[in-house]
């Protein structure tokens, strides 16, 4: 398990680095659409700059690496499941993303190449830790949390 926890920093590296090199032209390309499609989500993205994200990546990057620690050195498993299970459901947003907009996103190319990596590691951390069923969903509720919660963080970053 100790090698599998650093998988989580560089698959979040590698997915991460799509976003941040796509989002400002695909934004400049497909704004307009955005704001008659979902106004809501066109004005999370107004003030949107690539130097933002890749300060919010950051933050959010030190949070995955801080995670990956704290597991390694504790041997909770938990804290680095939930967070990692709460990943692997963002890689699959991605991907809704995608098919309700109709178009590509930066996000997708490798969200479908971190998603099946992503779900064998899950798959393989679970049989390892031994948890039951009910012990992974609430470590996946407490990781969605702590996901959702720092996503808060990473938006007001990305726009200062």
């Amino acid at each position: 398990m100790n090698e599998i926890i650093w998988l989580f920093p560089i698959l979040f590296i590698l997915h991460d680095m799509e976003e941040i090199i796509g989002l400002e032209s695909w934004l400049k390309k497909n704004m307009a659409f955005l704001e008659q499609k979902f106004p809501k989500i066109s004005k999370t993205f107004q003030q949107y700059s690539t130097r933002g994200m890749a300060a919010a990546v950051m933050e959010e990057l030190i949070l995955c690496i801080a995670i990956c620690v704290i597991t390694r050195f504790t041997g909770f498993y938990g804290l680095w499941l939930g967070t990692f299970l709460a990943y692997t459901f963002h890689l699959v947003v991605h991907l809704f993303q995608s098919i309700v907009l109709k178009k590509y996103i930066p996000a997708v190319i490798t969200g479908m190449i971190c998603l099946p990596i992503s779900i064998w590691l899950l798959v393989i951390s679970i049989g390892m830790l031994h948890y039951p069923c009910l012990q992974v969903i609430l470590y996946g509720f407490i990781g969605i949390v702590i996901i959702a919660g720092n996503l808060k963080i990473a938006h007001w970053i990305m726009h200062k």
